[in-house]
């Protein structure tokens, strides 16, 4: 499962994403839709580590990526993929 609590992200003084939560659980559909330019790939990109959320935590099975230490983080991304 993978939670994501309060994630935000702006880039320089334009905001992408204010206080998004969701849960994905494993073995469901996940969507993550809406418009262009609406932060769906900024998400996906926070979710798997790609870009740094300014707010807000990750966790995967409950172990925090963000705020875990540097093993912990390369632990979840040999879990992760992106297509």
């Amino acid at each position: 499962m993978i939670e994501c609590k309060n994630i935000s992200k702006a880039f320089g003084d334009k905001p992408v994403l204010k206080d998004v939560s969701g849960i994905f659980e494993k073995g469901k559909p996940n969507l993550i839709i809406g418009a262009s330019g609406t932060g769906k790939s900024v998400l996906l990109k926070c979710i798997v580590g790609l870009v740094k959320p300014d707010e807000g935590q990750v966790f995967y099975d409950k172990r925090d990526f963000y705020g875990g230490d540097r093993d912990t983080r390369v632990e979840i991304r040999r879990e992760i993929g992106m297509l």
